[in-house]
């Protein structure tokens, strides 16, 4: 909790300063067309905390996304928003260690004080979003490529030290994933002249199983498909001139 406090409040504090150095370079690149309120292009920042349904004995796991949109007007009220995030890490926490072979080490972890699997994706999401004065409601799928996949386990050694391991598990994981998204937003600074402020909340369910091939510690769970369930919440700063 302490981690994902501090975290919000980096977010909070760097991400106006760093989102407004970006618009410059995003209106230097795409032009002025891009910036009016019928196309505009917005950068999003911030945390999200995932699961694996399917799963049981496990918990969520947090991590960052980091992206871009462009907002297309379709109507007075309607938009259709594509976006690319292409930092997003998923998966979840509480994994049961899998035995090394190496009794010396393996003793270490019979008790673990944290574990996790890390997947890290890059997230392609298409929304129609409906204005309700300040509010948007949307939906919309979404497609998923999987970058990286990692398990971590912490222990604490007798002394008092802090031991960690990690495997690199990619192979054991489909590359693609697709799903739902749906989302509401409130708009705290209007997009004119300049920078916007919108505060975001959304829901990613995958209807994929992430799993390619695994005989790491998760076959301790019951058989079935396990698919992402992700909850976003997310800052985005529009630009329009």
């Amino acid at each position: 909790m302490k981690r994902t406090i501090v975290a919000l409040v980096l977010v909070i504090g760097i991400v106006p300063a760093t989102a407004a150095a970006q618009s410059s370079i995003v209106s230097q690149i795409a032009g002025d067309k891009v910036a009016t309120e019928s196309l505009y292009f917005s950068l999003k920042f911030g945390l999200n905390f995932s699961y694996l349904t399917g799963t049981t004995e496990t918990g969520r796991t947090g991590g960052f996304n980091i992206g871009i949109s462009a907002t297309i007007k379709l109507t007075e009220r309607l938009s259709l928003v594509p976006e690319i995030t292409p930092f997003i890490r998923k998966g979840v926490s509480k994994i049961p260690f899998e035995l090394t072979g190496d009794p010396a080490l393996d003793i270490y972890f019979v008790d673990l004080t944290a574990s996790e699997l890390a997947l890290s994706y890059i997230d392609i999401p298409v929304l129609a979003m409906y204005r309700l004065g300040r509010f948007h409601l949307g939906a919309g799928p979404y497609v998923s490529f999987l970058t990286d996949a990692t398990e971590r386990f912490r222990a604490e050694l007798p002394t008092g030290q802090e031991l960690s391991l990690k495997s690199e598990v990619t192979d054991r994981y489909k590359r693609t994933d697709c799903g739902l998204v749906v989302e509401a937003s409130w708009t705290i600074a209007k997009p004119r002249r300049g920078m916007g402020l919108v505060f975001h909340v959304r829901y990613q369910h995958g209807l994929t199983d992430v799993f390619r091939r695994y005989s790491g510690p998760l076959d301790v769970l019951p058989p079935g498909p396990a698919r992402n369930s992700v909850i976003e919440a997310y800052l985005s700063f529009p630009f329009v001139h």
